[in-house]
């Protein structure tokens, strides 16, 4: 009965033991997806800061096509990602959506606009840097 009584203590230790490391887990994850939340915030509120200072001087990115006519990809993430990274400079490859035209040369067409003012568009051959900026 001793022995009996003693695996049975020792289970139940074990489970209380799983019971807590699993809510530990639980609240580790949560808070990891919050902070994951928040960091795409403020990363999105970066890039589209409203706050303090000039408007005039942020460039969106409206429309970035990058292929050969009628096999376009959509390349508006790449090519604002590119401008974050490399103060406004975007090369035209294959790297930013992918190879539409195997074995043509392609084109990087790219409309943006800064803060109010008419868009902009800009073309590059592919291998050509575009330097991209708001400022005349």
């Amino acid at each position: 009965m001793r022995i009996a009584k003693q695996q049975i203590m020792r289970i139940a230790a074990v489970l209380a033991f799983t019971a807590a490391s699993t809510s530990a887990f639980a609240q580790s994850a949560d808070y990891r997806r919050g902070y994951d939340d928040g960091y795409a915030a403020g990363q999105a509120a970066a890039r589209d800061d409203r706050g303090g200072g000039s408007d005039r001087n942020r460039l969106r990115i409206l429309e970035a096509d990058y292929g050969v006519r009628g096999s376009t990809c959509d390349a508006r993430r790449s090519v604002r990602d590119g401008v974050e990274r490399n103060r406004g400079a975007v090369v035209a490859n294959d790297q930013l959506c992918g190879d539409s035209a195997p074995g043509k040369v392609k084109r990087l067409s790219v409309v943006y606009r800064c803060g109010d003012s008419e868009p902009l568009r800009v073309v590059a051959r592919q291998g050509e840097t575009l330097r991209l900026s708001c400022r005349r």
